[in-house]
C-alpha cells in the first residue's frame, strides 16, 4: 500500500507542476517545487513516509553531482578545442609534413604525393584510386633507394583523360631484388596556407589537402 500511494501522490504532484519549457528536470528548483507539490497532494490518513522523503533527497544529491561533473567535464572539452585552435593557427606560413595518402585535385597545381622507403628497392608502384576504391591511375617508379621519394600527378587517368576535381588516395607498394615486401610510408609535405573547421575539428591545409592535427610528424620554418 506504502509504494501505490507514493506512486500516486508522485503522480499527482507532476501535474500539479508546470511544466518546464526548458525540459530541465534536473534543477534543484524543479525538484523542490516536484516535492512540495507531492507533499501537498498527499493522502492525510496515509503520509508520505520519512524513509520515502529522504530517498527522494538522496536522488536531488546524486543528480547535483552528476550535472556539476557534466559541466565541469564541458569546460575541459571547451579547453581542449581552444588549445587545438591555437596550435593550428600557429602552423599557418610553416613547411609541416604528414602522414597521409590523400591527394586533392584542383583547377590549379599539381598534386604532389610523399611516401618514405625504409630500404633500398627493386620496383616501385604506385596508384591513385577514387572515392569508390577504383584505380584511376597507376605509376612504375622502377629501382629507388632507400629515403623519402616524391611523385607528381598530372590529373589524368590511363587514358589520358581529365579526371573529376576532387579527394583521392594513393597507396605504394614496394619489393627488393628478392622480391621481398619494403615498408612503405606515405607522406604529405607542404606549406600551411590555411585551418580549417569543416570536418569539425581543426585541420591545416597542405598543398589543397586537409591533413589533421593528428597527423602532422614534423614542423619547419
Amino acid at each position: 500500500m506504502a509504494v501505490s500511494s507514493v506512486n500516486n501522490n508522485a503522480a499527482a504532484a507532476a501535474a500539479a507542476v508546470p511544466p518546464n519549457p526548458k525540459g530541465d528536470m534536473g534543477s534543484t528548483e524543479t525538484f523542490m517545487k516536484l516535492l512540495v507539490a507531492e507533499l501537498k497532494q498527499q493522502d492525510p490518513m496515509d503520509p508520505m513516509q520519512a524513509r520515502d522523503m529522504v530517498a527522494q533527497l538522496a536522488s536531488l544529491t546524486t543528480v547535483q553531482k552528476l550535472t556539476g561533473i557534466d559541466a565541469k567535464l564541458s569546460g575541459l572539452q571547451d579547453g581542449s578545442i581552444a588549445s587545438a585552435s591555437m596550435q593550428s593557427a600557429s602552423l599557418i606560413g610553416k613547411t609541416v609534413t604528414a602522414a597521409t595518402n590523400r591527394l586533392t585535385l584542383n583547377s590549379t597545381g599539381t598534386p604532389t604525393g610523399s611516401y618514405k622507403l625504409q630500404n633500398a628497392a627493386e620496383t616501385v608502384s604506385v596508384k591513385v584510386v577514387d572515392g569508390t576504391g577504383q584505380v584511376v591511375r597507376s605509376f612504375e617508379a622502377g629501382a629507388q633507394s632507400g629515403g623519402p621519394k616524391t611523385f607528381e600527378w598530372d590529373g589524368r587517368d590511363a587514358s589520358g583523360r581529365r579526371v573529376p576535381n576532387g579527394t583521392y588516395n594513393f597507396a605504394v607498394t614496394a619489393q627488393d631484388s628478392k622480391g621481398i615486401p619494403v615498408p612503405v610510408s606515405t607522406e604529405v609535405n607542404g606549406l600551411v596556407t590555411e585551418i580549417t573547421y569543416e570536418n569539425g575539428a581543426p585541420e591545416v591545409v597542405v598543398g589543397g589537402a586537409h591533413v589533421a592535427l593528428a597527423d602532422v610528424t614534423s614542423i619547419a620554418q
